[in-house]
């Protein structure tokens, strides 16, 4: 079993969160491989003896969820109870809504598949219970339609308000590294007084120089790879990579080189932005982070590729855009040399 590298900040936040009366839909938001998921499921572990909580948890990541039909097969499981645990996740106590074993998944409207969340989330409620729905990388249901132009996304965060800020009946958290999807979220003034947002962000330099001396790194190797770790699965590699070993010089070496092509491969599949994307790299030569209100309209559209590419992070609620990883920032840094 991979390490979990404890993050107590987060940890604490989420799980004191989960134990309030549900009011809003909280959101949380980060750079891809910041630790989200591995923290989100830190906390249902922590949290799973405790019998008057009941997660229901759906990691989209390992579901293609692109027609109704496969939405509801991943949300739903036929039995005869109004929520049924899903055993297909061994190592956590999560949970899936029920329908009847007749349940007719072709031929069904958005309004029954609420009411059917509604009923099982009331079922679980007049238990005694605190219902939890958590939904990792929701950004992945935003091309689902029903009965050919509802969008579900738009309708889940209707019922989202009524489960949470209308009725406390059920936390709802959702997951996402897609910080463009976060914008738009953060923007829609329908969810403006129903949401929070909680950055889990890269980590800080003295819990990396904890871990890595837990992790009998000397001095001198922790000194050096300081300065290029920001995230979580960096010291599994430098880790793994010392037992195989592989110094901590050369891994880091591999992964500036592998970011810089990757970067130099998105700028040759765009050579028509060019220019715009080597003038936008070039303002992190020195400066890691940019208040995004400084940025000229004229480089917006170039951001936003750079974004979705996921060679930048737009922390939305911060107004700030930095590359993803220090690595990538390095990586940047000898392209625009």
């Amino acid at each position: 079993m991979i390490k979990f590298y404890d993050r107590e900040k987060e940890l604490n936040y989420l799980k004191t969160y989960c134990q309030l009366i549900p009011n809003s839909i909280l959101f949380i938001y980060g750079p891809k491989s910041s630790g989200k998921s591995t923290v989100m499921k830190r906390v249902i572990k922590d949290l799973e003896d405790r019998e008057d909580l009941v997660f229901f948890y759906y990691n989209l990541r390992k579901y293609a969820t692109t027609t109704k039909e496969e939405f509801l097969n991943v949300f739903f499981e036929k039995g005869d109870k109004k929520y049924l645990r899903n055993t297909l996740e061994l190592n956590f106590k999560i949970f899936k809504f029920g329908v009847d074993e007749d349940y007719d998944f072709k031929n069904v409207s958005l309004n029954d598949v609420f009411r059917k969340i509604n009923e099982d989330i009331n079922a679980v409620v007049e238990e005694g219970k605190k219902p939890i729905l958590i939904i990792d990388e929701l950004q992945k249901l935003k091309s689902i339609y029903f009965n050919g132009n509802k969008s579900l996304l738009n309708e889940l965060f209707n019922l989202f308000v009524s489960l949470t800020k209308m009725e406390h009946l059920c936390h709802v958290i959702c997951l996402t590294s897609d910080s463009l999807f976060i914008n738009e979220v953060y923007s829609n003034s329908s969810l403006a007084e129903t949401s929070k947002f909680y950055l889990v962000d890269w980590l800080n330099k003295e819990d990396i120089k904890k871990i890595l001396k837990e992790e009998n790194f000397n001095k001198r190797e922790i000194n050096y790879a300081i300065s290029y770790i920001s995230l979580p699965y960096e010291i599994f590699d430098l880790v793994e990579n010392k037992k195989l070993g592989v110094s901590v010089e050369e891994t880091i070496r591999n992964w500036i080189n592998v970011e810089e092509e990757r970067i130099r491969y998105f700028i040759r599949t765009n050579l028509n932005k060019k220019e715009e994307i080597l003038e936008t790299l070039s303002l992190f030569e020195d400066d890691l982070y940019i208040k995004s209100k400084y940025i000229d309209d004229e480089l917006f559209s170039t951001f936003k590729m750079l974004i979705e590419s996921e060679i930048l992070f737009y922390d939305v609620v911060n107004g700030i855009i930095k590359p993803t990883s220090l690595k990538k920032w390095y990586a940047i840094k000898n392209i625009i040399e």
